[in-house]
């Protein structure tokens, strides 16, 4: 937690001194446990709301890398490997150390999961670990900033007290947020196993059969251009809120966010075409966000830490750029189970061939018709 750059901080804007205010904080890190010198480094360089959120979660004064791998048993090379597959650097964190609870739950991935799956593995799951709790650490300090310390700090409440607030916020609520997130990944792991799998062909990877399908906001970038950041912020908050109710009503799965798009999954082509056509309808009806379109294409994918590549990934994404803003346009291969499949009222309607960058043969493409019944 630094200082706002551009917001009262350090000034108390009730009207103390800075030096009062340097004082207050200073006091609080020395009652967390900060040593004299270790509070002022912190103050003097913007860190001191962090160093006090680092306090308040050390399980035990944090390791150098050297401690951090004669602790584990691993060579200081190897553990640095580790280390940053989780995405941090060599001074993460205020009190420039690795903490010890990670200590203590790492030998999971560096021994048990390498010793069962083997190294690549274990370092892939590292790095989801740590590409996942980094964003979600970001959402929650930003929700925080924006939603409470921006609005307190500028009503003229002390950055110390700001502080404070959000050292007993994270005490009371911490602990509560992480069984959400044990929860919630047990109920994942159900899901995931049990979809439909089977192993590529040299028996290195996971294949899925699946309906990918990509959604772009047509327009975006122009229209970014002429909105304020907290504008563009509510219409990407709107998209995504869209994004992921429309894809969750018939079991499809967000992949991913990107930008001014959004990529998502499901088993079935017929549910997959549902959602694209649903939730084109939910965006329009969304006054502040432009036309959206959505390209997708069905079959064998790589599943690799949670995404999804191979030919299919790609066609999908190239068949974005066919469709007409508010329609949902789909490859041969859709077109095909749809045909092949249970009746679902839906029509494919074919288009004139075109070429796809990256692929060899003019494209077959159909524009999916809305079926006439309730969904």
């Amino acid at each position: 937690m630094t200082e706002p750059t551009g917001q009262p901080g350090l000034e108390d804007s009730r009207g103390g001194s800075a030096v009062d205010e340097v004082a207050a904080l200073r006091a609080l890190l020395l009652s967390l446990g900060a040593a004299p010198e270790e509070a002022d480094a912190a103050i003097g360089s913007g860190q001191g709301g962090a160093l006090a959120l680092d306090l308040t979660l050390r399980a035990a004064p944090p390791r150098t890398l050297d401690e951090a791998a004669a602790e584990i048993g691993i060579d200081r090379d190897e553990f640095v490997r580790y280390w940053h597959a989780l995405g941090f650097g060599e001074l993460t964190l205020a009190g420039g150390g690795v903490p010890a609870d990670v200590l203590t739950a790492l030998p999971l991935v560096t021994n048990a999961v390498s010793e069962w799956l083997g190294d690549e593995t274990a370092l892939g799951l590292a790095r989801v670990i740590g590409e996942t709790s980094g964003r979600i650490s970001e959402a929650l300090v930003d929700a925080f900033r924006i939603d409470y310390e921006v609005p307190q700090l500028t009503s003229g409440t002390s950055y110390t007290q700001v502080v404070q607030t959000y050292l007993d916020i994270t005490r009371e609520s911490l602990p509560a947020f992480e069984a959400l997130l044990s929860a919630v990944m047990r109920a994942h792991l159900v899901r995931v196993a049990a979809g439909h799998w089977a192993p590529d062909a040299e028996q290195q990877a996971a294949r899925r059969d699946l309906f990918v399908g990509f959604v772009d906001l047509v327009g975006y970038t122009a229209l970014s251009r002429t909105l304020s950041t907290g504008e563009l912020s509510k219409l990407l908050r709107r998209f995504e809120d869209v994004v992921t109710a429309a894809v969750s009503t018939r079991n499809g799965r967000l992949v991913k966010l990107i930008g001014d798009g959004a990529m998502f999954v499901t088993e079935g082509a017929a549910d997959g075409c549902l959602i694209g056509l649903d939730l084109l309808d939910r965006l329009a009806a969304v006054e502040s966000l432009p036309p959206a379109r959505i390209g997708a294409d069905c079959g064998g994918v790589l599943s690799l830490a949670g995404d999804y590549f191979g030919d299919v990934v790609n066609r999908a994404a190239r068949l974005v750029a066919l469709a007409l803003p508010g329609t949902v346009v789909v490859s041969d291969l859709v077109a095909a189970a749809l045909a092949d499949g249970p009746a679902s009222g839906l029509v494919a309607d074919r288009l004139p061939d075109q070429a796809l960058k990256g692929f060899r043969a003019p494209a077959a493409s159909y524009r999916i018709v809305r079926p006439d019944f309730p969904t």
